[in-house]
């Protein structure tokens, strides 16, 4: 969450996010909470424990209704969880080597989830379930900025050796929304 924090800062484009951890949820209570997510997010949003990987944990809310169960399973996961808006569109990937003490960002992966709108656990996982595309087929200067965008954040997190910044690309293909950034990508 510090790292959403340290970006939004920084004027990297994340997705609005809220969080939370267990103890205050538990006491504002769900009639409470569920409210101030509504004002803050836009509907579909992502549910996922704050320190969690490979998708552990993570449920799609396309509905206020569908807040509470995702709380309930990201709160399996972590005690604290972050809720974040919805991006439509292209799921994309930068991997970060340093070469000589100086970052480089390798060509882009694009991950493409079979017969599912979100890329989950499963279908990470999964055998079959995606199909990765490198280098992703971007144009030029979409792919530049995103390269630069995690070139960006991994120098903005400290980040050393190596590294993965995840991105998303709006279904209208212009805009770049920085998700996260791993430090030991799988």
């Amino acid at each position: 969450m510090l790292a959403k924090h340290a970006m939004r800062d920084r004027g990297i484009p994340t997705p609005e996010f809220y969080s939370f951890s267990e103890t205050a949820f538990k006491a504002l209570g769900a009639a409470h909470a569920l409210p101030a997510i509504e004002d803050r997010l836009r509907f579909p949003i992502v549910v996922k424990p704050a320190s969690q990987g490979s998708a552990l944990g993570i449920k799609f809310a396309r509905t206020p209704a569908d807040v509470p169960q995702a709380l309930v399973a990201a709160f399996s996961y972590d005690r604290k969880v972050m809720l974040e808006r919805h991006i439509a569109g292209r799921d994309l990937a930068v991997s970060i080597i340093d070469e000589d003490e100086r970052p480089r960002a390798l060509p882009i992966v694009e991950a493409v989830p079979q017969g599912a709108d979100f890329y989950d656990f499963e279908a990470r996982y999964e055998i079959g379930r995606t199909t990765f595309v490198c280098p992703a087929e971007l144009d030029d200067e979409v792919a530049e900025r995103a390269s630069e965008l995690a070139l960006q954040v991994y120098a903005l997190l400290g980040c050393r050796g190596f590294g993965r910044v995840d991105l998303m690309l709006s279904a209208e293909g212009r805009d770049l929304y920085v998700l996260e950034a791993d430090t030991v990508p799988g």
